[in-house]
């Protein structure tokens, strides 16, 4: 069996998709589907059940030893950057972690893990993950702050699963990402956007030297994201235990990615530029880089990247141009 938390979810749901591909069907689905529309993300999809975040600690006290669990990735979490209730996330994010963490080592069973991009901050220290400098950062947000608190937790763990990989999520983008609201990427809220105004609204910059629109981001395609956590899952052995960034290597601006939205829909590209929010201004990031080198020495992954362009055009034109948009 492999569990994967938030499985419901974006990512989750997407490596279920990736895994019943593969033919695997033996997987358990973590999470808190609750009144929306998360679960159409596995309408499709073959699993062996879905248990409720809250429950599943007491569960796995009890599970029949039929029930062998030969990995955990763990992707269940609050993502939203915006989120201020501060004991939410340590709890959600943090402490439940940690409980995961202890279960698998405990039992000998690999353990994959969603740290996030939130916890570089503003920038200061680089965008390096070497495990000495993680220390060293300060997000600038309280999920951020969640993740780094996990990610400082694990790096002091003197016994740990016998394999274990903590992923620092740069911007993810893709199928399934709907059930998101305001937290979807820009390519998701674009479309229905363009469609209906023909235009885009970005937000304005207040930083000098950085023109409206060229904040720049990590974009990585959820795919991608799917086969690192596949190739991990099947390298357990050879792969090096750590925390690693997970996006492309390359930063590309909101401006970028907007045209590559208008190109694949056709149109020519238009925009409008909107005050940022007051709440979140202070707060912004204005860049986000994934140093990528140490994650393919220390792992084996070798597998390029989507571009941004290729990455965009395919999910407008294989989900959100479509009336049924899922995986």
């Amino acid at each position: 069996m492999i569990v994967v938390t938030g499985g419901a979810g974006f990512i989750g749901s997407a490596l279920i998709w990736k895994l019943n591909q593969l033919g695997r069907t033996d997987i358990i689905v973590v999470d808190a589907l609750r009144t929306g529309d998360k679960w159409k993300n596995l309408v499709k999809r073959q699993i062996w059940g879905v248990i409720h975040k809250d429950q599943f600690l007491s569960w796995l006290e009890r599970a029949p030893e039929e029930k062998q669990i030969e990995a955990v990735v763990h992707l269940g979490a609050c993502s939203s950057t915006t989120e201020r209730d501060v004991d939410y996330l340590n709890a959600n994010n943090t402490q439940y972690s940690m409980a995961l963490f202890t279960y698998c080592r405990d039992r000998s069973i690999p353990f994959v893990y969603a740290s996030s991009a939130a916890t570089y901050g503003n920038g200061e220290h680089g965008y390096g993950d070497d495990p000495a400098g993680i220390l060293q950062l300060r997000p600038i947000n309280p999920y951020g702050w969640s993740k780094q608190l996990f990610d400082a937790w694990a790096l002091k763990q003197k016994t740990t699963p016998p394999f274990w990989c903590g992923l620092k999520f740069f911007n993810v983008y893709g199928p399934n990402e709907y059930h998101k609201g305001s937290m979807q990427s820009l390519v998701a809220k674009a479309v229905p956007q363009i469609q209906s105004e023909g235009l885009l609204r970005l937000f304005k910059s207040y930083r000098e030297g950085i023109n409206h629109g060229e904040q720049q981001r990590d974009f990585v395609y959820v795919k991608d994201v799917v086969d690192v956590l596949m190739h991990l899952l099947e390298n357990t052995k050879t792969a090096k235990s750590g925390i690693y960034n997970l996006g492309t290597g390359k930063a590309r601006s909101f401006a970028d990615l907007a045209r590559a939205v208008f190109v694949a829909m056709k149109r020519e590209p238009l925009f409008e530029w909107i005050e940022m929010p007051e709440e979140i201004r202070n707060q912004y990031q204005y860049f986000t880089q994934a140093e990528m080198a140490r994650f393919r020495k220390e792992t084996g992954y070798k597998k390029p990247f989507t571009s941004l362009e290729d990455g965009v055009r395919e999910y407008v034109h294989e989900q959100l141009l479509r009336e049924d948009r899922y995986l």
